[in-house]
């Protein structure tokens, strides 16, 4: 473990906290129209598969920073449906370089059960897993790029500092299932990571 996960997590609740501390006093939290997000994190990410009549593999964990944009829909205090992309790519060297790219569309629903602070969400979408493992012999590096239906979930809390603009924190979890494919089974990648969001909100 990289000590950038911890470094970009004092980060973001230092700025969490100041916001809050500076928050400016605007009459609540009304959402109502169009929003506009950005996240920047950083995450654990795993790439599993099973070449055909073999046994199953992992990729070993990806650390690596994520991010993503999204657009949506403020219907409510309690409601934001967005439509959003997000993604990372990372290579490592274990006794072999694996190299991995995952982005996903996803459509999600964001709910704040006490009409500000702290929220949850579920989405699903399209995702893409990329990936490359070199093997000793050229004829058996495994090599993919496939997509498939992916699911998202996430809680978070964020803090209004300005009439418009919003800041937090996210634990946020993006699932890409491709499944069966020529020469592989079972083929998913696992993406979690801790995230500093910024929501920007129109009238």
């Amino acid at each position: 473990m990289t000590r950038f996960p911890y470094l970009l997590l004092v980060i973001a609740l230092v700025t969490v906290f100041a916001a809050n501390a500076f928050a400016i006093d605007l009459g609540g939290n009304d959402r109502d129209g169009t929003v506009f997000g950005l996240t920047f994190g950083y995450g654990w990410n795993t790439v599993d598969y099973t070449p055909e009549g073999g046994d199953a593999r992992t990729s070993g964990t990806f650390d690596t920073f994520s991010g993503g944009a999204r657009i949506g829909w403020a219907s409510s205090d309690y409601i934001i449906t967005s439509l959003g992309f997000y993604g990372w790519k990372a290579s490592v060297t274990n006794i072999t370089p694996n190299t991995a790219t995952n982005y996903a569309f996803m459509l999600e629903a964001y709910f704040f059960p006490r009409g500000e602070g702290f929220w949850l969400k579920g989405g699903l979408g399209w995702g893409t897993i990329d990936f490359y493992a070199e093997a000793p012999l050229p004829i058996n590096d495994i090599v993919f790029n496939e997509s498939g239906l992916a699911w998202s979930t996430g809680a978070g809390y964020e803090f209004r500092v300005s009439d418009g603009t919003a800041v937090g924190l996210s634990y946020d979890l993006l699932y890409i299932p491709v499944g069966d494919f020529a020469g592989f089974t079972s083929t998913s990648s696992l993406s979690q990571s801790i995230g500093l969001n910024l929501n920007f909100y129109f009238d």
